[in-house]
């Protein structure tokens, strides 16, 4: 279940949802399916209602369907925004804004998940290399928050950095399918899907020497694809999966394809157009 405050106002809901304005921002969100820029505008305020799970409440209101609202609340045309917060209307704007006037907007009324603090103070003990006071702030931001799955992905992170795979893995595998499903659950699960291949595979100069011999080894083509994709070279890491495919696609059961499958889910929200062009050319291959 999400934590993120997502709702559609209605005449029956309206007294209710601003109720709420007293102890979180309220950002009414006046729009029509048929307007780009209203979709543009949901788009983005959703995408922030996910990023501050909890810290406020996103108020959509469909002004095609409820005229009357958008007509008492003096709106004409969409998309148009009004920000409440302790039942006052602390700002309003027709038309969509970037992202970052969104957030400059949001930021300073956010009531920040404690869970959230916690979670800022555990990453600057272990960038400080304190990993034992990192792992207990994570601690306490869970029993602060359990529903905030964002505390058990920094943790699996932290397994990660300290080469503690296997507490990793088991930690990742017990999350909730929100936590695999987001953004950084996928990066996550790429990491750790390719970072088994690598404990199985040769060193990477062992690699590359048998690569000079036979630059269509399979094994070495696998080992090497999950040393680039674990050291931030995704174009060059799906090339060489790609070209394993092309090889050998029945290799290990199927191996070339399964880890491209990993290296797009991994990549989807980092680099959408990489991960499109390499779709297409799997699909090629395939057929």
């Amino acid at each position: 279940m999400s934590d993120a405050y997502i709702t559609d106002i209605t005449t029956e809901n309206l007294s209710e949802i601003l109720g709420h304005s007293s102890t979180l921002p309220v950002l009414m969100h006046f729009w029509e399916p048929l307007n780009e820029a209203s979709l543009q505008a949901n788009t983005l305020l959703e995408k922030l209602a996910e990023e501050f799970a909890g810290q406020f409440i996103l108020a959509k209101i469909h002004a095609g369907q409820h005229p009357e609202l958008a007509s008492r609340s003096g709106v004409s045309e969409v998309p148009y925004y009004k920000l409440v917060f302790k039942g006052e209307i602390i700002a309003e704007q027709a038309g969509v804004q970037s992202e970052s006037d969104y957030r400059t907007l949001l930021e300073p009324h956010l009531v920040k998940d404690p869970s959230e603090q916690l979670r800022e103070q555990a990453q600057s003990a272990f960038a400080n290399g304190q990993f034992d006071e990192a792992v207990q702030l994570i601690a306490e931001a869970a029993k602060t928050n359990p529903n905030n799955f964002r505390v058990h992905l920094d943790l699996v992170q932290m397994y990660l950095l300290t080469g503690h795979l296997d507490k990793a893995t088991n930690l990742f595998d017990k999350l909730p399918e929100e936590a695999h499903q987001s953004a950084e659950g996928k990066r996550l699960r790429g990491i750790l899907s390719f970072s088994k291949i690598a404990d199985f595979s040769a060193d990477i100069e062992s690699i590359q020497q048998t690569l000079q011999q036979d630059p269509n080894d399979p094994d070495s083509l696998y080992g090497l694809a999950a040393y680039l994709a674990l050291h931030n070279h995704p174009q060059k890491a799906m090339q060489t999966l790609l070209k394993l495919f092309q090889i050998d696609r029945t290799y290990q059961e199927g191996a070339p394809q399964k880890a491209l499958i990993s290296l797009f889910d991994m990549l989807s929200d980092s680099h959408p157009q990489l991960v499109s062009a390499g779709r297409r050319q799997m699909q090629s291959l395939l057929y």
